[in-house]
């Protein structure tokens, strides 16, 4: 344990330390086993072992074959949220239709700090595999839906996601801040951003952002949202399907009129 660990868990309740626990394993790419836990908290491995234990008994996390994941009641706690039970009500339908007329992955999207958070997908019966799921989240610099939202948001959100590091995911990301914002100048000039390849290798992007009046965002509007569509590379046509997703997003702009919070 580190120096003063021991200390720091002493002044923290119970509720800190399962948050804790939480954080740490939403912000894992996969299973977190339990050595592995109990370093990235500082904590005990006693203290998580049983803090785990509780928050299995409550669906908070889930053991898997490796470690611990995040559980199903997060995920259902989310959808009692108004604001995001609301923008996914009002996103579904259109949602539907992109994916009835594409055949390929649609996803609504949040910002969370510099990561995109996935609250909604709609997968067909030839959609492609993609790296995201419902609840999980990807660095927004390199994917379609967080070039989107950025492109209308103010500027201490860019500038979080500029200065924090921008590693290269293959070889089309775009990792030089100022390459990055010139690139969000065009998205707020068109209202569609694309992801060339730049999250995964093989697979294509086009989104738009979902805009509500705002005295914060760039000439009054704000991004809460972003709608995407995603495939794989080579059947994905951006072009063609750029005025369909602008489209769905400005059609469930209008409906939500107000920003939500």
């Amino acid at each position: 344990m580190r120096i003063g660990a021991e200390e720091t868990e002493q002044h923290r309740s119970v509720g800190d330390r399962m948050l804790l626990i939480l954080d740490t394993v939403a912000t894992s790419p996969g299973e977190v086993g339990l050595s592995e836990l109990a370093r990235r908290t500082g904590l005990k491995k006693a203290t998580v072992h049983r803090l785990a234990l509780d928050l299995v008994a409550h669906r908070m996390l889930e053991r898997g074959a490796y470690g611990y994941r995040l559980g199903l009641h997060l995920f259902e706690l989310g959808q009692h949220v108004p604001a995001s039970r609301r923008l996914r009500a009002t996103a579904l339908p259109f949602m539907a239709d992109l994916l009835t007329a594409t055949g390929e992955v649609v996803q609504l999207g949040v910002l969370d700090d510099t990561d995109i958070v996935y609250v909604e997908k709609l997968t067909g019966q030839h959609s492609a595999s993609v790296p995201s799921a419902v609840g999980t989240r990807l660095p927004a610099y390199c994917t379609g839906l967080g070039k989107a939202i950025l492109a209308f948001s103010d500027e201490s959100a860019v500038e979080r996601v500029t200065s924090a590091p921008m590693p290269a995911r293959t070889g089309t990301t775009i990792t030089d801040p100022r390459h990055f914002l010139r690139e969000l100048a065009k998205i707020h000039d068109s209202g569609i951003a694309y992801d060339r390849e730049e999250g995964t290798r093989g697979i294509a992007c086009v989104a738009a952002p979902i805009v509500v009046e705002s005295y914060v965002g760039r000439d009054g509007h704000r991004a809460v949202a972003g709608l995407s569509v995603t495939g794989p590379a080579h059947r994905l046509q951006p072009a063609r399907l750029g005025a369909a997703v602008r489209t769905a997003a400005l059609s469930i702009s209008r409906l939500l009129g107000y920003p939500l919070h």
